[in-house]
């Protein structure tokens, strides 16, 4: 009995070796990969005339454009075959800080661009100012012909601010309204409850 019990053991474990060693020889299951998302570019061109201006900090703006053929053929179509060649494109910068904006009384300063261009950087030196830019060409008979106007933008301060919110007071004037001493007297190692007079 004791040999039979011997003889089943031994056998199991065998199989149990045989097992193993058989697993470790065959190659790994590649586990599936998981399906990526097709990725996709940006496109190039919106098909939209239009530019847009965006705060960068306190002293410059960027500012971002497309034209479309078509504006470029409705252009040619109003001022003349070969209109565009003869013009020179330029972006109008207006201060509208302080006014209704009023743009035939707003001032502006003028930036020679190239045809080439689609963006740009526009140094405004002027924080807390608001601006609005428009992009256009100068023709010799005709002047300066607004194609697109941007969005108005406000350039942040680049100080913090004087407003204070009552909300939202400073340290010093929660410790005093609750009449705390800003800090431990010399040889006192905690802060002293004084008592508001009467």
């Amino acid at each position: 009995m004791g040999l039979v019990l011997t003889l089943i053991l031994l056998s199991i474990a065998a199989g149990i070796l045989y097992w193993y060693f058989a697993r470790k020889r065959r190659p790994a299951e590649k586990k599936p990969l998981l399906a990526q998302p097709a990725t996709q570019e940006l496109p190039a061109r919106y098909g939209k005339d239009q530019i847009v201006a965006l705060v960068k900090d306190p002293y410059w703006l960027y500012v971002y454009w497309e034209l479309t053929p078509e504006k470029k053929a409705e252009f040619e179509r109003r001022y003349g075959p070969g209109s565009w060649e003869i013009s020179q494109p330029v972006l109008r910068v207006y201060d509208l800080t302080g006014t209704t904006f009023d743009f035939l009384h707003a001032p502006y300063f003028e930036i020679a661009i190239t045809d080439a261009a689609d963006n740009w950087y526009i140094h405004v030196g002027r924080p807390r100012s608001t601006f609005c830019i428009d992009l256009g060409r100068h023709h010799p008979q005709h002047g300066f012909i607004i194609l697109v106007r941007s969005n108005i933008v406000t350039t942040p301060a680049d100080q913090p601010s004087e407003v204070i919110d009552p909300l939202w007071a400073p340290l010093e004037a929660c410790w005093q309204g609750a009449g705390v001493s800003r800090g431990p007297a010399p040889g006192i190692s905690s802060p002293v409850l004084v008592q508001p007079r009467k």
